[in-house]
């Protein structure tokens, strides 16, 4: 069961902090060094936090999902399916991520974290989603580039367009197929942008993947998001992802999606 196509079509645009206690999850490294317990912005009076998300989480990510990536491309996909089976969509989709750590149905690590606002009820404002992938890559670990159903009234054609074409970009560079960290999922609720919510969850990724095995790290961005990945240190472009909407019912209006793919090289 994977995300589908929102998902892909969704594809995202350290200071030094005491820590939590010990937290257990999936994977030697998600444990307690991994969860700052805040940090303090210049433009902010209060501190957001990082955490881990888990089960309880899943219908807050979902609908904090669905604000973020709404718009011409996902109106594509979901214009025909009611808000009810699209949350469920997205609810289900996500809930693969969090069946890592509870069986063996998956050979990758995926870590799901998020950021909360103390100040409002610890709401959740961002999260994201690394996937470690130990042995490189392979579609079969990547819950974006498969699925089992859909909602009515999804446009299946663009959907599967979409997965193959996200195998394709992620398969292409050689260093895939070595051990490496993937920033598969990424967003902030528009209320909270500007508030480092997401440099916080890039850095936190990023300091995985050096302490886990000094790896690299790929993401795929929109021409809008290429600034922020790439002072985070993704500064070599792998590959572009591109996808011609104009085919597409109500398609005209979208024209050519692009997205490139970005590489980091560990921090020795």
């Amino acid at each position: 069961m994977g995300m589908g196509l929102p998902w892909i079509l969704g594809l995202p645009l350290s200071a030094s902090v005491p820590f939590a206690p010990s937290y257990t999850y999936t994977g030697s490294w998600y444990s307690s060094a991994s969860f700052p317990v805040g940090k303090t912005r210049n433009m902010a009076s209060h501190k957001l936090l990082l955490r881990p998300c888990t089960v309880a989480d899943i219908p807050s990510l979902a609908i904090l999902h669905n604000t973020c990536f709404a718009g011409p491309r996902n109106e594509l996909i979901y214009g025909k399916v009611t808000i009810e089976d699209k949350l469920k969509h997205y609810e289900d989709g996500l809930r693969v991520y969090f069946d890592n750590g509870s069986s063996d149905s998956h050979a990758e690590p995926y870590y799901v974290v998020c950021i909360v606002d103390p100040t409002l009820d610890n709401t959740i404002i961002s999260y994201a989603i690394w996937v470690q992938f130990s042995n490189g890559y392979l579609p079969s670990s990547d819950p974006q580039t498969q699925h089992s159903y859909l909602p009515s009234g999804a446009n299946e054609a663009l959907i599967l367009e979409s997965e193959r074409k996200a195998a394709e970009i992620r398969s292409a560079h050689p260093a895939r197929f070595q051990p490496h960290w993937h920033l598969s999922t990424l967003c902030t609720h528009p209320d909270h942008e500007g508030r480092g919510a997401a440099s916080m969850l890039i850095n936190w990724g990023l300091k995985g993947a050096d302490e886990t095995g000094m790896v690299k790290c790929f993401v795929e961005s929109t021409p809008r998001g290429l600034d922020v990945y790439k002072k985070r240190g993704f500064t070599e472009e792998v590959g572009v992802l591109e996808m011609d909407m104009s085919g597409h019912e109500g398609g005209e209006k979208v024209g050519v999606a692009r997205w490139v793919a970005l590489m980091r090289e560990p921090k020795r």
